[in-house]
């Protein structure tokens, strides 16, 4: 029964991806584009932790320098 089993749930999956291959050249756009959206978030936070981070780099130097010519 279990063989059964493995070779419907092989079948299922073989049909299922069975008319992506015969035609490689159809796009799912909806995914391309909500990939691309999330690329595109992702840069632009990342640009802006790195504006920030560097922000928060320079104003803590300054205070470290500060706090070591008082001693």
């Amino acid at each position: 029964m279990g063989h059964l089993t493995l070779v419907a749930f092989t079948a299922v999956l073989f049909s299922l991806f069975l008319e992506t291959e015969a035609n490689p050249f159809v796009y799912n756009y909806k995914a391309l584009r909500i990939g691309g959206l999330i690329f595109a978030s992702m840069l632009v936070m990342g640009g802006i932790f790195l504006l920030f981070y560097n922000q928060c780099a320079r104003v803590a130097r300054g205070k470290r320098s500060d706090s070591s010519s008082e001693i």
